[in-house]
């Protein structure tokens, strides 16, 4: 579960920090980048995105529930702050690209398992 937590703070922290430059047109630093509300709930985002892909088996409900838990985050970011940056869309657009993270990421460690089992298989003798 941590690992999952770990990966949605480093894939929200990305995320919110790629959303933000399109937002910011002067140049910025990283400093500047990364201490933005965007980026800020994008972490929050990928908490609670890694949460959920931590107890969900279903590669497509960790998609679609991500797109509803970033929509939520955003939201609820823009009726606490009043940061008019079209938060639905935001929030589906960061909820969907953490989906997306996780679920590839499931999909190659399922790959990875299915590809051990197999050369275990092939050292003993078996043949496809």
């Amino acid at each position: 579960m941590i690992q999952k937590i770990i990966i949605g703070i480093l894939a929200g922290t990305l995320i919110g920090m790629f959303i933000t430059s399109i937002f910011m047109l002067d140049e910025t630093n990283i400093v500047e980048l990364f201490l933005t509300k965007i980026t800020a709930t994008s972490i929050i985002c990928g908490i609670f995105c890694g949460v959920y892909a931590h107890f969900s088996k279903s590669k497509l409900q960790v998609f679609l529930i991500s797109i509803l838990i970033g929509e939520i985050v955003f939201y609820s970011k823009y009726l606490i702050t009043g940061h008019d940056f079209d938060p639905i869309t935001m929030g589906a657009f960061t909820g969907a690209m953490l989906g997306g993270t996780f679920a590839i990421i499931r999909k190659l460690k399922q790959s990875l398992k299915v590809y051990k089992r197999l050369q275990k298989l092939r050292k003993r003798g078996f043949k496809y």
